[in-house]
């Protein structure tokens, strides 16, 4: 791989990877629609749907990038990794914790649903934990596989990750949903 990618070699690499990010989220709005909005909790459910999905960009994304630096500088190894997984982990849950508060505060201001207060801890926890068994494992054979194959996996890593974290939030946010009885 070049150290220096031409603007040809970077649009090559990341114009479909962008068209699969593209379709995978729209698909994944569709799908979250779907299987949310006969809740009678949608009002605070919809709360933090863009929170989980935004949370799970901004953790998601330098994991990857972390795991793409230290395969294209040569430097990955299993200790960098497990950090790499601790540290996004630690953070995901502490931003989980911050999501229920927000979403609590919200449904209190504008909704104010029964909802229990647990729901609103759980619920965002459960979903990024759950997010993260299949977004690190993913992301991490993704970057070796577009690094073996001599391609950058900046340009392609992220976003396709986009699209499969996507549909993994929802549908960890729904088998959370259904896990913890939600109304």
């Amino acid at each position: 791989m070049e150290t220096q990618d031409s603007k040809g070699k970077i649009v090559k690499e990341t114009f479909p990877a962008e068209l699969i990010s593209i379709i995978g989220d729209l698909l994944a709005g569709i799908v979250l629609s779907l299987l949310i909005l006969p809740f009678y909790s949608f009002p605070v459910l919809i709360l933090m749907i863009p929170a989980l999905l935004s949370l799970r960009g901004n953790l998601s994304g330098p994991f990857i990038a972390r795991t793409s630096r230290d395969l294209v500088i040569g430097d990955f190894s299993r200790r960098s990794w497990i950090e790499n997984v601790l540290a996004t982990y630690t953070l995901s849950i502490i931003t989980a914790f911050f999501i229920s508060i927000f979403s609590f505060i919200l449904n209190l201001a504008f909704f104010k649903l029964d909802f229990p207060i647990l729901y609103f801890l759980a619920i965002p926890t459960i979903t990024i934990v759950l997010t993260l068994l299949i977004s690190i494992p993913s992301s991490t054979g993704l970057n070796y596989l577009a690094f073996q194959k001599g391609l950058n996996p900046n340009n392609i890593v992220n976003p396709v990750m986009t699209a499969i974290d996507d549909f993994s939030t929802v549908f960890c946010f729904f088998l959370t949903l259904i896990m913890l009885g939600v109304p």
